[in-house]
């Protein structure tokens, strides 16, 4: 490509009649920038959801899960819990490693009755600081006192305050093939609430020491499982290799993407299919610029027979529609890309400033009419997602994929009248126009 090409693909991109840029090209540019910003936007609030759901999870759950390889079959746990969480915390990169007892059950509380996941960890020696750190309210007492803490979610539902007494029932004991397990009951005070911000956690997770919690199961001196923090979640897997060779091939290592495949596959479905939908928006832009293109060959029919006549070669003429297509794509990604980033990085008071204008509206129209009292609409949806503000998360990759994938579909896009234009007869052309 020469001088020749940019300078005349540069001019064919202005109007006839020497405006800036023509309709047809400026529509083309709109619907291309349009297809970028929204895609940045959409996939970067997708990215900070599936980011801070998955912060959450990894928040409160283990990295690395460590359990008996029999105890999902016959209900062997770990009797030497003790030595073993020793080697896996002598580990490098391992943050933390603490034994615990995990099992559903049922509470309940007054009138109230509820399926519940009870979590033993910890004991007066050996409090987990993880753990800790979620409780809002006298998490002095944790491992200290005999009681269980529940989710802020979970008090405000059943109207539980701290010093009330709550019933759990559990499957007690080991299974056996006579007697099966027998239903265990016993009434543990609330001794404080935790939040963790993940909704399944706040509401239906009741922590408890880990004496407690074989007390509670009738398991005696032994543990379910290790759970294992790492200081890189990247590396989850690499470090379950090496805790895998560590602790021996009698135990089995998980990790939380492995134990919470539903959902982390889900998130990751979700992205997919919302971008696949939204690239189609950019795909429609090629179109634009295809019949953008055809109008512009049509209109410069007389031009083309010209610069034929004077020695253009059909590659030549190809390469200057070509080269308005690319140009469309580039301006329109350049445009995308900037509106994007800004409001992605924005995104929060945007929201709040959109929500005022809405609720300013609503609430002098209930004045005006009378309509009663008007309650706020929010278009964050907290009760949906579990989330005080709008998270966004921009991956410079990404963009620079769908920047990329917006100029390379703008210029397929004008290949074919590009085409059409190199193959006109140059004697015909003039003699007509």
């Amino acid at each position: 490509m020469g001088l020749f090409e940019l300078f005349v693909g540069f001019r064919y991109l202005k109007s006839k009649k020497q405006g800036f840029i023509s309709f047809n090209t400026f529509l083309s540019i709109l619907i291309v920038s349009l297809g970028v910003f929204i895609l940045i936007v959409v996939i970067s609030v997708m990215n900070g959801f599936q980011s801070q759901i998955k912060d959450k999870i990894l928040d409160v759950d283990s990295h690395v899960v460590v359990s008996n390889l029999a105890s999902e079959i016959d209900g062997v746990a770990i009797s030497d819990y003790r030595d073993l969480t020793r080697r896996i915390r002598s580990i490098e990169n391992v943050v933390s490693a603490y034994p615990y007892i995990q099992g559903q059950g049922l509470f309940r509380f007054r009138r109230n009755i509820g399926p519940v996941m009870i979590r033993g960890i910890g004991q007066k020696e050996d409090i987990p600081v993880d753990i800790r750190k979620f409780i809002q309210s006298n998490k002095e007492d944790f491992c200290q006192k005999k009681g269980i803490y529940i989710g802020q979610e979970m008090a405000f539902n059943y109207g539980i305050k701290i010093g009330n007494q709550m019933e759990i029932i559990v499957p007690q004991g080991r299974l056996s093939a006579i007697e099966g397990v027998t239903p265990g009951i016993k009434n543990f005070t609330v001794l404080g609430f935790f939040k963790t911000g993940y909704y399944d956690f706040d509401t239906k997770l009741i922590l408890m020491s880990l004496p407690d919690a074989q007390n509670l199961f009738s398991v005696g001196d032994v543990a379910y499982a290790i759970g294992v923090k790492v200081n890189d979640i990247y590396k989850m897997d690499r470090m379950a290799s090496e805790i895998q060779s560590v602790v021996g091939f009698q135990y089995v290592t998980m990790t939380a993407e492995q134990r919470n495949h539903n959902l982390f596959y889900a998130l990751k479905l979700e992205k997919l299919i919302m971008t696949i939908i939204l690239f189609l928006v950019i795909v429609s832009a090629g179109f634009t610029i295809m019949g953008t293109i055809v109008m512009v060959v049509m209109e410069k029919r007389k031009a083309i027979g010209i610069l034929k006549a004077m020695g253009a070669k059909p590659s030549s003429i190809m390469i200057i529609f070509i080269l308005e297509g690319f140009l469309i794509g580039l301006i329109g990604s350049f445009i995308g890309v900037i509106f994007g980033l800004a409001a992605s990085m924005n995104l929060e008071s945007i929201i709040l400033s959109v929500e005022d204008i809405i609720n300013g509206f609503m609430i002098w129209f209930y004045h005006l009419f009378n309509l009663g009292d008007f309650y706020r609409i929010t278009l964050k949806p907290t009760s949906v997602y579990y989330i005080d503000t709008l998270p966004t998360e921009v991956i410079p990759e990404f963009i620079v994929f769908i920047a990329a994938a917006a100029i390379f579909l703008s210029t397929i896009a004008a290949i074919f009248p590009s085409w059409q234009a190199s193959k006109q007869n140059p004697v015909e052309t003039i003699r007509y126009e």
